[in-house]
């Protein structure tokens, strides 16, 4: 059901993959190519100010802001149709966990796809560290994005309002991590952020640490929205 779903929906699904790519691509090529700015990263011997290219900087989170927005769009669009076929679903026996990890598990083919398609985009024209650590974080970051659109697509009753909170989301996380505020750290996509620095950047000894805490921002969100989905899908005694 979740595949049909999204088979009907193909044209909005080819336009939440490829048209944040499009926007990375020329905001990329049209920014200076020499400009420099102190950015804080995480070093080997703890945070630094490095100078780096400001269209290096700017790239790294127009990856994040397009992949998460991508990921949070999906989510949010396969996990609201359909509430009253899977009432029906689980009247014959399917549990509600089951139905909500079938339609996480096509998320994930989603976000490995929009993971893939920036990565093709983002490796040849920022100059990496470490391309594995780069695609792990971008990957990390979209998986927040599912997690968080699937979380406010289920206790947010209308699509505009949904959608604007997502967006939100990512466009404060760009603009804090772009001018360097610490409130930034507070926000869901920081983790993969800063591996993502580490992988650009400079190398950094807790990046794993990083990457865990993200991890753990993704089960917790997942957990709350397997909450939410027994609550939405539940079926009541006569």
């Amino acid at each position: 059901m979740s595949v049909k779903e999204l088979l009907r929906r193909w044209p909005s699904m080819l336009f939440m993959i490829f048209m944040p790519g499009a926007y990375f691509l020329v905001s990329y090529v049209t920014s200076d190519a020499v400009t420099t700015l102190p950015a804080e990263v995480r070093t080997a011997d703890g945070r630094a100010v490095l100078q780096v290219l400001d269209r290096d900087f700017k790239a790294l989170y127009l990856a994040v802001l397009g992949i998460s927005v991508t990921g949070s769009f999906a989510a949010m669009t396969v996990v609201r149709p359909g509430m009253a076929a899977l009432r029906r679903l689980r009247l014959v026996g399917y549990r509600a966990a089951h139905l909500l990890t079938a339609r996480l598990h096509v998320l994930l083919v989603i976000t490995v796809t929009s993971t893939a398609v920036f990565m093709a985009l983002f490796a040849p024209l920022v100059t990496l560290r470490s391309v594995p650590l780069a695609a792990a974080s971008l990957l990390l970051v979209g998986l927040t994005g599912v997690a968080l659109g699937t979380f406010v697509g289920l206790i947010v009753p209308r699509e505009f309002e949904a959608s604007m909170i997502l967006v939100a989301a990512a466009g404060v996380q760009m603009a804090l991590g772009r001018s360097g505020a610490d409130a930034e750290r507070y926000l869901p996509y920081w983790p993969g952020i800063e591996a993502l620095k580490s992988a650009a950047f400079a190398p950094a000894p807790d990046v794993a640490a990083m990457l865990a805490q993200g991890a753990a921002y993704v089960v917790a969100l997942s957990a709350l929205s397997y909450l939410i989905w027994n609550h939405r899908t539940r079926l009541w005694r006569r």
